[in-house]
């Protein structure tokens, strides 16, 4: 369900904007200062209006829209309405939901106390929308009244939640924004409720607000089954008779294709450990009911019967397996955050992605155009390649270069999660169910990569699913992020290689201990207690303390390759291993995945590859010089692309001369390595 918030200003020299998005494909308007009175009606032949008129006063006029095939009733409000407090209460019955949008206009401030007890009353979910004019540091105002923090402290202790984020929505003739408009919710429905501000006015002083609410997107659940049996047979045998690189993944992807069937189950709210086996049982338990009742049959129902039996069976055994796997990766903050994220998304069951992508003042509906309009922005790059002479000879670290082991593939396999396989459709499942033989074959085929220097085209090749960024414009183009999925086959190389570079960089202390993250032992909490430490001993010895955080803008799409490979040449990662990590990180290729479509092949020249998982640790190493643009008694910490660098003494002159001399070496280190710095998000 889509509903779009506006405040417009006047209804009727802008009717003309309601033929085009966000007000197209909105389901619901909830629009204010309509300035209509009741001989102004206009009809709308998609929707059932419902009015608060203007009633010979400036300003005010109240308009809920709702579908044709809903029903609705307004709710009567039991207190009187005056020009500061306009209030229009609707029930609605939509696709099988009850629901209450209020909508709300208040161009003095809105008085809670008023309210309080009318919105309190209700049993089923509500939306409030409308223009608040509140100001508050809750959403990002520098001053509050005491309207306002009366609201907030009743907002607080009530069932309701803000869904705004500091996005301004006003915009007065002297440029000055504000947030006035707000989007409130039941705390009950809140999990499932997106809203973003629209970056166009549409002539108003305020931009519309959308809201997204994802119970009402019913969508029909897939699930995979594989043949495994038949699986692991027929890829022991490609295994054994193929000996070229690029023919053996493509192949055993064709076996893994040839033996997975997708099932698409109904569109119901199934509980997210629902697997195959309480499906089937569910079916043949629902069939022989039928049929028992039908032919009066006692076979029939001693079926029905057994098959009960085997449902709930299958059901207590999903769902043990489904949270016990949640209790122990709870232990495991990362795993804990990341299983959030798919109860999320379970509940939210279709990411809330746009049916239409503005470009160029055009708004692109075909889902194929759109996937390359996205293959295009993410493939995109200005920088220019300039190459390094390089020489990957020298006095190479035997360890980084021994034949690859069989033990160490085992131990890759076993650090990889069964997260969802690359554009080949090989799983990490394949590789855990190999037997001793096969994992043997994979080895000489890994050995053969690592001596060659050869990668498969495959390796290279990423499958990218567009996700849209919180409380953006999903109708535009750089509102969603890149995911990345790549090959597994690579994912285990490639862990072969984090594993002996990390070992070379720890045990030869190639890195600075103030560079943390994506190494043993060097997460944020490190880098957040360095600078701590470093505050309160400035505190104890009564010195100034004046830190710049930068953030590196793009970081790993700005990575100069050559520059790269360079670097980890100086930190002593020579032989096979950098020819390999060249090699890997040269000629790749993206197709987007974007509503069932796949986009054109495009070329990707810059940076790291997303997704990746050498990437982290690459990265690493390119700012494992950064120490060499600082001053003496300036001090820095780095974690993944953040970078602090501080100073403390008792004179605010030495340290304001120290930072500015740093911070013209840091830009110089940045334009000489391609790197840039992102203003807005550094302080």
């Amino acid at each position: 369900m889509t509903s779009v918030q506006w405040n417009c200003r006047g209804l009727k020299n802008k009717k003309i904007w309601l033929k085009v998005p966000p007000f197209s494909f909105s389901e619901f308007w909830i629009f204010q200062e309509t300035f209509f009175k009741h001989e102004d009606h206009f009809f709308c032949s998609t929707k059932t209006l419902f009015y608060l008129d203007r009633q010979d006063r400036p300003g005010v006029g109240l308009i809920t829209g709702i579908p044709k095939t809903a029903s609705g009733r307004i709710i009567p409000t039991n207190f009187s309405h005056n020009a500061n407090q306009e209030i229009l209460a609707v029930e609605i019955f939509y696709k099988g939901l009850n629901f209450i949008i209020i909508n709300l206009y208040a161009p003095q401030g809105f008085n809670i106390e008023s309210t309080k007890q009318f919105f309190d009353s209700f049993s089923v979910p509500v939306f409030i929308f409308g223009n608040f004019h509140l100001h508050h540091p809750l959403w990002g105002s520098d001053k509050s009244s005491p309207l306002s923090n009366d609201f907030v402290e009743r907002l607080q202790n009530s069932s309701f939640v803000l869904l705004n984020s500091s996005n301004t929505t006003y915009t007065t003739h002297t440029g000055s924004a504000s947030l006035l408009d707000l989007s409130i919710c039941s705390a009950s429905i809140s999990h499932g409720v997106e809203c973003y501000v629209s970056d166009s006015n549409f002539e108003s002083d305020h931009c519309p607000v959308i809201i997204t609410w994802s119970k009402l997107e019913h969508i029909s659940k897939k699930m995979k089954t594989i043949d495994w049996n038949r699986t692991m047979s027929q890829s022991a045998n490609v295994l054994t008779a193929e000996t070229n690189l690029n023919a053996l993944t493509r192949k055993i992807s064709e076996v893994v294709r040839d033996n997975t069937k997708i099932i698409t189950l109904p569109a119901n709210n199934y509980p997210p450990w629902w697997n195959l086996s309480c499906h089937n049982f569910q079916k043949l338990k629902i069939l022989f009911r039928k049929r028992a009742l039908r032919f009066i049959s006692e076979s029939d129902w001693i079926k029905h019967k057994k098959y009960a039996a085997k449902l709930r069976f299958h059901i207590k055994k999903a769902s043990r397996n489904y949270w016990d796997k949640i209790y122990n990766i709870t232990r495991n903050p990362r795993m804990f955050y990341s299983m959030l994220n798919k109860v999320y998304s379970h509940s939210n069951q279709e990411l809330n992605i746009s049916n239409l992508i503005l470009r160029n003042n055009h708004y692109i509906s075909n889902s194929t155009q759109q996937s390359n309009l996205f293959v295009d922005f993410f493939s995109d790059s200005s920088m220019k390649h300039e190459p390094i002479p390089l020489d990957y000879c020298g006095d190479c670290n035997c360890y980084l270069n021994i034949p690859i082991h069989l033990q160490e593939v085992r131990q890759a396999i076993q650090k990889t999660r069964n997260s969802t396989p690359g554009a080949d459709g090989i799983s990490a499942n394949w590789f855990k169910k190999l037997s001793i033989k096969d994992l043997t074959s994979i080895t000489s085929f890994f050995q053969e990569v690592f001596s060659t220097s050869y990668i498969p085209e495959e390796w290279k090749h990423s499958i990218i699913v567009p996700v849209p960024k919180p409380n953006k414009d999903k109708s535009k183009i750089n509102s969603y992020r890149p995911i990345a999925l790549t090959s597994v086959f690579s994912k285990f190389f490639e862990r072969i290689l984090i594993q002996r570079i990390t070992h070379h960089l720890l045990i030869g202390k190639k890195v600075p201990p103030s560079v943390n993250g994506f190494l043993p032992l060097r997460d944020n909490q490190l880098a957040v207690y360095k600078i701590h430490t470093a505050i309160t001993e400035a505190h104890s010895h009564k010195k100034y303390f004046l830190g710049i955080s930068l953030d590196i803008k793009s970081a790993h799409d700005s990575v100069y390759k050559d520059g790269l490979i360079l670097k980890c040449l100086r930190l002593g990662i020579k032989g096979n291993i950098i020819k390999v990590l060249h090699s890997f990180l040269q000629n790749r290729t993206i197709q987007v995945r974007w509503r069932n479509s796949l986009s054109k092949t495009k070329n990707v020249q810059k940076g790291l590859p997303q997704g990746s998982v050498v990437s982290p640790i690459l990265f690493v190493c390119f700012l494992s010089d950064f120490f060499e643009t600082l001053y003496v008694g300036v001090e820095y910490s780095i974690f993944a692309d953040d970078i602090f660098i501080f100073c403390a003494h008792t004179s605010l002159d030495y340290i304001s001369k120290k930072l500015q001399n740093t911070m013209e070496n840091v830009y110089k280190w940045c334009n000489y390595w391609k790197l840039d710095i992102s203003p807005e998000n550094s302080l």
